[in-house]
């Protein structure tokens, strides 16, 4: 049987009339064979406008703010793709088949069930985008034990795919059949720690996470939770993740770290 190998790609906007013209430009240039959707969290800029001028790219358009999850479940819902990409309005596909490389590692390696790009920089400099999926003692060894990666984002060192624990949401590649088997994203978070989740359930699955460096997404860190309040977000979404006695022995490791520092 033959394999499908078409490509959805699935981008979850907020005001992000900067940013999405050029996101968009660039997997037409690069990945033209790619479906494209986006999913517009009620935006009170002209994203929605400047999205309507592509008229292969699929906007569905959300009255309220659904938050990074569930808005991303939603686009799946017009998908038609095999292989699902997960990517933010401020990353920018920057050489010719990016997003069939990545499909093509999944394919190859069958033992790996999500993979993420190597992200840089917009002057070139590679963004620490992966880690080891956090708990109180990783904190615990980073912070107080001085065991560098134990918790914090790192930047691996391997030169080709490579087994880590997660990748960051900023862009990532998954199966069809591997996502709706996971559910989706946890509609439990709605922005921050998603992109954890879904890797530590693909790895409970049985499935590697993957790495891979010879892939170069250009990324604006930030960007993508414009004029939103994401301390705020980031520290639910923590609560959720951890536990609160979790969450809080973290919390009080970085400050005693800090301290020191």
């Amino acid at each position: 049987m033959p394999i499908h190998k078409n490509i959805s790609v699935i981008i979850v906007t907020y005001n992000n009339e900067k940013t999405i013209k050029k996101c968009i430009d660039a997997i037409l240039k690069y990945s033209p064979g790619a479906e494209v959707i986006i999913v517009d969290n009620a935006s009170e800029d002209r994203t929605c406008e400047i999205v309507g001028k592509f008229r292969q790219v699929i906007l569905i358009e959300s009255t309220t703010n659904l938050g990074f999850a569930k808005a991303n479940n939603l686009g799946i819902k017009k998908a038609n793709g095999s292989f699902f990409v997960f990517l933010n309005p401020d990353a920018y596909l920057t050489n010719q088949g990016d997003l069939e490389k990545l499909r093509d590692a999944l394919i190859e390696n069958s033992d790996y069930g999500l993979i993420g790009p190597r992200l840089i920089s917009l002057d070139g400099k590679v963004q620490k985008s992966v880690r080891r999926l956090p708990t109180a003692w990783k904190a615990f060894q980073e912070y107080i034990l001085g065991t560098e990666s134990a918790y914090d984002f790192y930047q691996p060192k391997c030169t080709h795919l490579c087994e880590v624990e997660s990748v960051t949401g900023a862009c990532m590649i998954v199966h069809e059949n591997l996502f709706k088997k996971l559910k989706g994203f946890d509609e439990k978070y709605f922005l921050y720690f998603e992109d954890l989740e879904l890797c530590k359930s693909v790895k409970n699955k049985g499935f590697k996470v993957g790495y891979l460096p010879e892939v170069k997404i250009q990324h604006l860190v930030g960007v993508s939770g414009n004029k939103q309040p994401t301390s705020k977000f980031l520290h639910t979404s923590a609560k959720k993740y951890h536990g609160l006695i979790n969450y809080y022995l973290i919390q009080l490791i970085i400050k005693i770290n800090n301290c020191f520092h």
